[in-house]
């Protein structure tokens, strides 16, 4: 199996918030991750699109505050409010932010754009608009546009170069493209379970993948320069040298998040013990368990490249436990499990992860997998044909059903025939090139075998037919011999004396 190396996702902007005045969300020492999203006081103003201090009228700041105690329980009714908050002041550019970030939290992606654009006009140094913009693109699968977006942000002449949620969200994108290159090098995510350790061992060997790993630190590293707490930071860094087989790395980041985590709680509690900060304020700040969940696979991922099973499958099995939903972690717990041939665990498992995600092709075809060692051939059979039929992108189906017919039911023939198609087929060739060679390779040692099998036959007639003649021969002696012994016992008696 190749393991799964979860990540946290790209992150939304949080509403701008409100202390005495305004306050952008997203400012040094802060993330929209609901975990360190501290808002600093600030004067009742805004900022007009030349950058000079605009004074916002009290009227707009009380439907502001309105609008802000209704985000929560009314996020439609919250945006009609920020709107009239922005008609009674006309530069008022953190209430059309915070209805952007409404309406893309509500999918009405056009209008979250038209919001953001006009905060924007009003403030062209709000990096806040620009990264949820970027989150937009990233969603709709334009990576590209969305990193010169976030690129605009955090350059050395760009609007906020240490903004810990643009640097984050950019490092989080040059990880993703370094895991595919790599993933494509590899040949897929079909279920080859394995537990010789991570596929991790040694040095990249693709430049770059490396150069996009590379570049993902340098932006991670700027992030954490803004926010030193950043568990997220933490957790990507962790995965990044896991990925470039930097292990001792990885662990003592890997080890820091955890060590983060405990410090920044225990911060929030002596504030609140002294009064410092409210306990709504404390709670919302607080890193909670399922903050870990994807640094405890990570973490049980590099105990697999060590070698030490039973200690990464603990991690993965604490990542579940901090986090239910944590379908990579499952599935490493999962993997794990079919390793050892505890497969009533494992099919178990993904029939859990399909509940979560019932599209989660991968996992289905895992279940098949499962299915396959409690000798449910026929479900896997099922499960397989079920993924050809309706995922004709995915030839990893096709692979597991042609070893089914090879290694279970022993329709040697069938599955040569198989497999030449399969090595014939585009969409494997692009998409799981390392499976079309080991087809190939399964094809020659079929044709070996055969020829092995017609040689033996052979050998085994020629053995046969040496061992009739050798039957006849001996027959024909026996024969002889008993002649030649009939013989003398009819012959003359002996003269009497």
């Amino acid at each position: 199996m190749k393991y799964q190396l979860g990540r946290t996702a790209l992150r939304l902007g949080c509403i701008a918030a409100l202390a005495l005045g305004l306050s952008a969300c997203g400012s040094s020492g802060s993330t929209s991750s609901g975990s360190t999203k501290s808002a600093t006081g600030g004067a009742s103003a805004t900022v007009d699109a030349s950058g000079k201090r605009v004074a916002v009228k009290d009227s707009a700041l009380t439907i502001f505050e309105s609008g802000l105690k209704q985000a929560k329980s009314n996020p439609q009714g919250a945006i009609e409010t920020f709107r009239t908050a922005a008609s009674e002041e006309s530069n008022f550019a953190e209430a059309w932010y915070n209805i952007g970030v409404l309406e893309q939290q509500l999918g009405h992606l056009d209008e979250a754009n038209k919001a953001y654009e006009k905060a924007i006009s009003m403030r062209p140094d709000m990096a806040e608009s620009y990264n949820n913009q970027a989150k937009m693109l990233i969603d709709q699968g334009k990576t590209d546009e969305a990193e010169k977006m976030l690129l605009k942000i955090v350059e050395d002449n760009g609007i906020a170069p240490y903004n810990v949620q643009a640097n984050l969200n950019l490092g989080m994108i040059y990880r993703q493209k370094g895991e595919a290159i790599l993933e494509k090098e590899r040949g897929g995510t079909e279920p080859k379970f394995s537990m010789e350790g991570s596929e991790n061992k040694g040095e990249i060997k693709n430049k770059e993948a490396y150069d996009m790993f590379a570049k993902s630190v340098v932006y991670i590293r700027k992030a954490l320069a803004g926010d030193s707490n950043n568990i997220y930071c933490y957790e990507n860094l962790a995965a990044i040298y896991y990925l470039m087989n930097s292990l001792e790395v990885a662990r003592l980041v890997s080890d820091q998040a955890v060590i983060k985590y405990s410090e920044y709680n225990e911060e929030l509690e002596k504030q609140l013990a002294a009064g410092r900060i409210t306990q709504e304020e404390k709670d919302k700040k607080m890193y909670s368990p399922k903050d870990l969940s994807a640094i405890y696979n990570t973490s049980g991922l590099i105990y697999l490249a060590e070698g030490e099973v039973s200690m990464g499958n603990a991690e993965f099995k604490k990542a579940v436990e901090a986090d239910p939903t944590n379908v990579k972690a499952m599935l490493n717990v999962a993997g794990i499990a079919v390793n050892v041939q505890d497969y009533q665990l494992a099919y178990d498992l993904y029939n859990k992860v399909l509940a979560l995600e019932p599209n989660n092709v991968e996992a289905y075809l895992s279940k098949g997998v499962a299915a396959r060692g409690l000798n449910r051939t026929d479900e896997a059979e099922k499960i397989y044909r079920d993924i050809i039929s309706q995922h004709p992108d995915y030839p990893q189906a096709q692979f597991n059903l042609i070893v089914l017919y090879q290694e279970y039911y022993l329709k040697i023939d069938e599955a040569r025939e198989m497999w030449v198609k399969f090595t014939n087929d585009s969409k494997a060739n692009e998409i799981i090139p390392g499976r079309v060679a080991e087809a190939k390779e399964r094809i020659k040692q079929i044709d070996e075998m055969k020829k092995a099998q017609e040689a033996a036959d052979a050998q085994a007639a020629a053995i046969q037919r040496k061992m009739e003649e050798m039957e006849r021969l001996q027959k024909e002696m026996e024969a002889q011999e008993a002649a030649q012994g009939g013989g003398d016992a009819g012959g003359d008696a002996a003269p009497a004396e």
